[in-house]
């Protein structure tokens, strides 16, 4: 198959995590000037246990982190979009060496997938904005932002997981 006829990267599937990053930009911008002196800097069992000096690196910190996942997911994403898929491979080139997707639909699903874990990823660091962008100094941490950020990470792999045991499913049925 040339290159030219190769799925596409999913855009529409970004454009989540690209609207978390604006929001999650826009909300710590507007706090910022409100936060106090010192802004959390690790949150352990029992709360808030070390803080920074407020600056920009110290707030925004779920923002870089969130950028920096976007873009290590979207070159994820665009990578197994752009695999050779397993049903293309002359059967000489086919090695268990690498882990192919079986068909070129099957490649897009993965990315899409990738992109959905991502924007489940942001929006499980939105909690942690709360806590990070509270405009009063306080080492109290509810019980809540824990539970509600492994919800979201488990509902991130779950397309993620789907998208892998069809794939799997598909090569039983190429292979035969």
């Amino acid at each position: 198959m040339s290159t030219e006829s190769r799925p596409r990267f999913p855009w529409p599937w970004l454009v989540p995590s690209l609207v978390l990053l604006v929001g999650m930009s826009a909300w710590g911008a507007a706090v910022y000037p409100e936060l106090p002196e010192t802004v959390p800097q690790h949150i352990g069992p029992g709360g808030v246990d070390a803080w920074a000096r407020k600056s920009v690196g110290s707030a925004f910190v779920p923002v870089f982190l969130y950028i920096a996942t976007t873009v290590l997911f979207a070159g994820a994403a665009f990578a197994v979009a752009r695999t050779d898929p397993e049903n293309e491979l002359p059967s000489a080139a086919r090695t268990g060496a690498v882990k192919r997707p079986a068909t070129g639909a099957s490649a897009v699903r993965q990315a899409r997938a990738v992109l959905v874990l991502n924007a489940a990823l942001g929006t499980a660091l939105l909690p942690l904005c709360a806590v990070q962008w509270r405009t009063t100094r306080t080492a109290e941490v509810g019980w809540w932002p824990l539970p509600v950020f492994l919800v979201l990470f488990v509902a991130g792999l779950v397309p993620l997981f789907v998208a892998a045991r069809r794939d799997r499913v598909e090569k039983r049925r190429t292979t035969r």
